[in-house]
């Protein structure tokens, strides 16, 4: 890696990024350190020296690129507003064992850990995370700053719009239509969709709040 990583964030997430990037790039990489971001608790463990300060302080020099290690699709969201902003590059983290097919596309500042699966013309935007083994089907729609969490589903002709969070085995059908800002329960299936600022639970699934 021939630029200086920043890892926005100090949570179990930024640290999960972190042992990625050392998977990826090993010797190679780069680790500037980890920029705590409004007030998201600090949970790096044995890496906590390696926190930088606040980000709010951070001068940004020509060779940094970051990424955000925030779970929260809110702050993640809020995160990438801000640093793009000011200007900043952002890398995608994708881990070897994971698929991307040729013809689909993805954005910016994207997480995608371990034996993920993106098929052909899915469309995907910025600042998503993809935590372990989540796949998404073909023609697939999926907006900016959401989080999956590790097997949930996505097939094929969905549109997905930003600031979600699915649960651990969600499922979204063929043709489903999601909104904004929205919680999916875990193991929820959805048939159809569902607006903004929904909880979603159940199969199949429905309004719980």
């Amino acid at each position: 890696m021939d630029k200086n990583l920043v890892i926005i964030g100090n949570s179990s997430a930024a640290r999960e990024c972190y042992w990625m990037a050392q998977e990826i790039w090993g010797d190679r990489l780069r680790f500037k350190g980890f920029l705590s971001f409004e007030g998201y608790p600090q949970k790096l463990r044995n890496l906590a020296e390696m926190e930088i300060g606040v980000d709010d302080a951070f001068v940004p020099e020509q060779d940094d690129v970051f990424v955000i290690g925030i779970a929260s699709p809110e702050l993640r969201l809020k995160a990438y507003a801000k640093w793009k902003a000011r200007g900043a590059s952002f890398c995608n983290l994708v881990h070897p064992s994971s698929y991307v097919g040729e013809s689909a596309h993805v954005g910016e500042a994207m997480i995608v850990t371990a034996n993920c699966h993106f098929s052909c013309d899915a469309i995907i935007g910025n600042a998503n995370y993809f935590n372990g083994a989540v796949v998404v089907g073909h023609d697939a729609v999926i907006g900016d700053g959401n989080f999956f969490g590790p097997y949930a589903l996505i097939l094929g002709d969905t549109h997905i719009g930003d600031g979600n969070a699915f649960g651990v085995r969600s499922v979204v059908l063929p043709g489903a239509n999601i909104g904004n800002s929205n919680i999916i329960a875990p193991g929820a299936y959805i048939y159809k969709g569902c607006r903004d600022g929904w909880r979603m639970a159940g199969n199949p699934a429905m309004r719980i709040d």
